[in-house]
């Protein structure tokens, strides 16, 4: 069964959510301590799991283990682990149009031809 495209942006957004935080927490001790480089780090962190966020958690995201979904290998395996497929899926989102559109005409994100993966409902 195919992923409705609500549940691929709500998971999105959730993991948004989740990197805005991360990044957050850095301006907050930031602001309690004064060193700049948290903010630096946080937004680093906040890149990271938006990029290897699917080989985190059991291959899925905070977002799409929320909505019952995750990103596999087109032979069906996990992402478990697997942090350059995940890295390779996900860079194409530093280039949102060009995924949006794709997903709003059914077709595959750039991220998922390019890494070999597919999404799927859990």
């Amino acid at each position: 069964m195919e992923v409705s495209k609500l549940n691929r942006f709500l998971a999105l957004f959730i993991d948004g959510i989740i990197g805005s935080i991360l990044y957050y927490l850095g301006v907050f001790l930031y602001g309690a301590t004064g060193l700049s480089l948290l903010v630096t780090i946080g937004g680093l962190v906040y890149l990271a799991y938006l990029l290897l966020r699917d080989a985190l958690f059991g291959g899925q995201s905070i977002g799409k283990k929320v909505m019952k979904y995750k990103a596999v290998k087109e032979d069906g395996t996990s992402l478990d682990g697997d942090f350059m497929s995940s890295l390779i899926r996900n860079i194409t989102l530093l280039i949102p149009l060009v995924d949006a559109i794709l997903v709003l005409i059914d077709k595959p994100r750039l991220g998922d031809t390019i890494a070999k993966t597919k999404v799927v409902n859990v």
